[in-house]
């Protein structure tokens, strides 16, 4: 379904030969655009860094008080959004992404006020929505050259590990005060398409769950035994992930916790399909080539 509407949205780019023309966007929905974009909110980080990777930042007039990739007029929290602030702020498009926010589409409509939603899921996914962002902010060519560009970056650096021969076995752990539940990244998520690009072994990979993302506990990470785990961490000096499996008396025979291997990685770059996953990549790439 997502390569049939590519195509379409690729065609329907193709043969615009004015200022009016149509896009679909991640939920499948025909939106229109009849002038030129020039005010936007963007309403999710993910967004944002879309936005700032584009060098389109002088086109965002709101972002959300969790943002931090560009500095602009604060609107409130993802959820709910404030329409009042929205309203005053007169955008010509409002950025979402999918799941959590996409109520916000109907609350939005009652006021006329134009969505489009994205909801990457993938790496081929983060290259896809950099074309539509870009092409929606009248920049279509520079986006398909930076989406290009960071594809081959991406591409070199899995070339490069699919030779090892000794890859280390891997997971990625979400946690913090506790270990009695885990989430951590299977097959279906685009942490297990990075840890295979950086050329490690995702533990997790047989199993799956909503997006790829599923819960375990203590015991799963127990028989799985990684040689290296992932922690998020979400400002500097921020070790609460890393000392909670540390000082988990249920890890202490578990190989990374004894060997001091486990890695910490920015969880704002880290929990959005957005082009910054490109410096987490080449990150683990360095780690994971010199503990193996």
């Amino acid at each position: 379904m997502r390569k049939v509407l590519f195509t379409f949205f690729t065609v329907l780019l193709s043969v615009v030969l004015s200022a009016e023309y149509l896009l679909v966007d991640d939920l499948g929905r025909l939106v229109p655009f009849e002038e030129e974009v020039n005010r936007v909110i963007s309403a999710a980080p993910a967004v944002s860094d879309y936005i700032k990777y584009l060098g389109l930042e002088d086109k965002v007039v709101g972002v959300t008080d969790w943002d931090i990739n560009i500095d602009a007029e604060k609107i409130g929290n993802l959820v709910p959004l404030n329409l009042e602030k929205i309203v005053s702020l007169s955008p010509d498009v409002v950025f979402l992404t999918g799941g959590f926010q996409e109520h916000e589409i109907s609350r939005l409509e009652r006021y006329n006020i134009k969505s489009l939603v994205i909801n990457p899921v993938s790496f081929n996914d983060i290259y896809r929505e950099i074309v539509l962002i870009g092409s929606i902010l009248g920049e279509r060519e520079k986006a398909q050259a930076l989406s290009n560009e960071l594809r081959q970056s991406v591409l070199n650096i899995a070339k490069n590990s699919f030779t090892w021969k000794d890859k280390p076995t891997v997971l990625y752990l979400m946690v913090q005060n506790n270990v009695s539940e885990i989430w951590t990244a299977g097959t279906g998520s685009y942490i297990n398409e990075l840890i295979a690009y950086a050329g490690g072994l995702n533990l997790a990979a047989p199993y799956t769950g909503n997006n790829g993302f599923l819960l375990v506990g203590p015991e799963f990470v127990v028989a799985q035994n990684p040689d290296i785990i992932i922690v998020s961490s979400y400002y500097e000096g921020d070790e609460t992930s890393k000392n909670t499996i540390l000082n988990a008396e249920q890890f202490k025979n578990v190989k990374a916790v004894k060997e001091g291997k486990i890695v910490m990685v920015d969880g704002n770059k880290m929990h959005q399909a957005s082009p910054s996953l490109i410096d987490i990549l080449e990150q683990l790439y360095e780690y994971f080539g010199e503990n193996r």
